[in-house]
């Protein structure tokens, strides 16, 4: 009985071990990294967007009802913090090379590059990433949390959002914006 027990209790320890996946996220970084005081967090959830006409097609009204939230995280960079800043976005970086993250796309705009990957499967993504840097003042991550978004519904669906202004994430959203400038 006690042979049974180990065996069990060794397969067990094995199927958690396996289980467990200890590449680093996204998700995890941004949480780790909102608990440090140089890094600029805004957490927007879907009820800030809102479309713009009430007449619009089902078909864009449930792509909207795919929208979780969205996510900014930013490091703007000073001249105190150059090597934290070279740092962490070596730390994106390799987290975005993970085979998990799907690029989309990669832009090359001189001092400053931008790259859109994404989580899921093509036609029914999960979470999509912007990252943009710039080596003059810093960089910035976007996550569009949802759940099984189609990507061309969603650019459809860009055009037809508009912000709640008067809600306070805007507020900051805005405020994260003026510092990146």
């Amino acid at each position: 009985m006690k042979s049974i027990l180990k065996i069990a209790g060794f397969v067990l320890s094995f199927i958690v071990l396996v289980s467990c996946d200890n590449s680093a996220s996204l998700q995890k970084y941004f949480i780790d990294s909102k608990e440090n005081e140089q890094f600029i967090s805004v957490d927007l959830p879907a009820s800030i967007l809102q479309l713009k006409n009430e007449n619009a097609s089902e078909e864009i009204k449930n792509t909207f009802e795919t929208i979780k939230n969205v996510n900014f995280l930013a490091l703007q960079l000073t001249d105190s913090n150059a090597d934290f800043y070279t740092s962490e976005k070596e730390k994106v970086k390799q987290i975005l090379k993970n085979s998990t993250y799907k690029e989309l796309m990669r832009m090359n705009l001189g001092k400053a590059s931008v790259s859109v990957n994404y989580l899921g499967e093509e036609d029914a993504i999960d979470e999509i990433i912007v990252f943009g840097s710039e080596n003059e003042k810093g960089f910035a991550i976007a996550r569009l949390v949802g759940d099984n978004m189609n990507p061309h519904k969603i650019m459809e669906l860009i055009q037809e959002i508009k912000m709640n202004d008067d809600s306070n994430e805007m507020k900051q959203l805005e405020g994260l914006m003026s510092l990146l400038q």
